[in-house]
């Protein structure tokens, strides 16, 4: 009889609160080794934080809930490449991750820019109702996620972890393996590259423009 999974807190990403750390390792493992019903427990846990986390990188929530069933077919397809010794929970929200960034890098082919010097407060949602603002924030997705690839592996994690998955920087830091002086330090860099790409491509934008 399959022992019931205890309730607390896992703090490799957020949204695995229903499940300790350990239980998430133990169903890795058992999904590793061909359980069904393990399979199916992680993905009834699960789905909800990985739809509410592809939101943050699409802004539609038609596209986080297709992009999250693609990602439990990877994980089905992948479980093989899951260390058992390391945490499940972070090599499930890496293949998510990898997965919203890959749709954006598809779906986000024009160039335009627009202002970057405010760059986390348009990461904030639009007002209700305003159909612009909702236009102007996804097009503000696609130039940031743009902007991001100028960053390092290290910068890169930090800034989408805390900027726009929202997590805090002590549960990242632990995460990442950083002590927290060094991710604030590397949050740092992080937003002013960001900035400064954001205002490099709306440079080039106005010369497109002639303005």
């Amino acid at each position: 009889m399959r022992k019931q999974p205890r309730r607390g807190r896992c703090h490799a990403d957020n949204g695995d609160a229903a499940l300790h750390e350990d239980d998430l390792n133990a169903l890795g493992r058992a999904v590793r080794q061909g359980d069904p019903r393990a399979f199916r427990t992680l993905v009834e846990t699960l789905s909800r934080p990985l739809i509410a986390l592809a939101y943050r990188y699409t802004n539609d929530w038609e596209w986080a809930r297709d992009l999250t069933q693609d990602t439990w077919v990877r994980v089905h397809q992948r479980i093989d490449r899951y260390d058992p010794g390391r945490s499940f929970s972070a090599w499930l929200h890496a293949v998510h991750r990898n997965g919203c960034l890959d749709h954006l890098r598809r779906k986000w082919v024009r160039h335009e820019a627009m202002p970057g010097n405010e760059v986390l407060a348009r990461l904030g949602g639009p007002a209700p109702d305003d159909p612009h603002a909702d236009l102007e924030r996804k097009e503000f997705h696609e130039r940031l996620l743009m902007a991001v690839r100028s960053l390092s592996e290290s910068q890169r994690q930090v800034f989408l972890r805390v900027d726009l998955e929202q997590t805090g920087q002590k549960e990242v830091a632990r995460a990442l393996g950083m002590k927290p002086g060094t991710l604030r330090a590397t949050l740092h860099y992080a937003r002013r590259r960001v900035a400064a790409a954001l205002r490099g491509m709306e440079g080039a934008s106005q010369l497109e423009e002639g303005t």
